[in-house]
């Protein structure tokens, strides 16, 4: 019996190649994947899959508060995250969310490979390095990309990450499922940790945190 994996990633070239990789293994199979999580919630309960990888940044919503819909929606199913960005700023959040794994999209196939049949036998996946730093307490590294990542809640990473693609507070509590008053708060909130005096200061550094 092959292993049933599903896709979640809003670059079709991302689908494609993994999807002619794991097609290509004798233990794996590919039965459904999607460009957005509204369809993917559709089709999951459809086509009952052991598996999904899903990238962290996600067309319609947070890959990190979807991975928390997912596990109370359906708590059997294994997350593997595969993404490009920053595991010492995403890997710890996506984990207590409730992935089993975070792979970096510049790994090689053996990597990719070796890290979904971990996942799929029960274990996790992450990188040495960052194990370590979670199991003996030491909490998320900023890493190369700077203070806020290691100083903001995840809810304010993802409002953060939005004011930086260009989102405003409307825009923001749509797809959050926030109020535009909530959006505004942590904003505020997010100001005062990272030291900004003004809205133009906090735009700038979201632009250049989501530039990097």
């Amino acid at each position: 019996m092959k292993h049933k994996i599903y896709l979640l990633d809003d670059h079709p070239v991302i689908i494609e190649g993994l999807k002619k990789m794991l097609e290509g293994q004798a233990d794996l199979q590919v039965v459904g994947f999607a460009d957005d999580a509204a369809t993917a919630l559709v089709q999951l309960p459809e086509l009952m899959p052991e598996m999904i990888m899903l990238d962290i940044t996600l067309k319609d919503r947070s890959g990190v508060d979807f991975i928390k819909k997912l596990k109370i929606a359906h708590p059997e199913l294994l997350i593997l995250v595969y993404s490009m960005h920053d595991e010492n700023v995403y890997a710890e959040r996506s984990l207590r969310a409730g992935a089993m794994g975070y792979c970096m999209k510049g790994e090689s196939s053996a990597r990719v490979l070796l890290a979904i049949r971990q996942v799929l036998g029960g274990g996790f996946f992450f990188s040495a390095s960052l194990l370590g730093s979670i199991v003996s307490g030491g909490g998320p590294r900023s890493g190369a990309r700077g203070e806020p990542g290691r100083m903001l809640s995840d809810r304010q990473l993802e409002v953060f990450e939005m004011v930086g693609r260009g989102f405003d507070s409307h825009d923001i509590a749509t797809k959050l499922e926030l109020s535009a008053k909530t959006v505004d708060a942590h904003k505020a909130n997010i100001r005062q940790k990272l030291g900004l005096d003004s809205a133009r200061e906090l735009l700038m550094e979201a632009v250049r945190w989501v530039e990097k």
